[in-house]
């Protein structure tokens, strides 16, 4: 059995061994007076096309591009600018003079430090 393991660790080891040997590259020059291209530079802003600013400011774009994605008009469920909820079913069943409920009751609205 331990000799089965020493042949396995030498079949499966023998690759890596193998890449592992450093490449061997000559560095002897055969012609001195060989003709070398000159190198060339090519400059990494060659195809720099420089960007359009839009008309738009970017916080208009932002809220433009999220209105697109959800779908929904400005403020969404938040009925225009006020910040209640719409009523549900279940809402519309209350009498209409019952008081406003606080969304945040029960809720530790302070920070730490305060």
């Amino acid at each position: 059995m331990n000799r089965f393991r020493l042949l396995l660790l030498a079949v499966a080891g023998a690759p890596m061994v193998i890449y592992a040997q450093p490449v061997r590259v000559s560095t002897a020059v055969t012609d001195a007076s060989a003709a070398v291209p000159p190198p060339k530079y090519q400059s990494a802003f060659a195809d720099y096309k420089p960007s359009v600013d839009s008309p738009v400011s970017p916080d208009k774009l932002w809220i433009q591009a999220n209105q697109e994605v959800s779908g929904e008009p400005e403020h969404g469920a938040h009925g225009g600018s006020s910040m209640q909820m719409t009523p549900t079913p279940s809402d519309s069943a209350k009498p209409a003079s019952a008081p406003v409920v606080d969304p945040h009751k029960g809720h530790d609205m302070k920070k730490k430090g305060q």
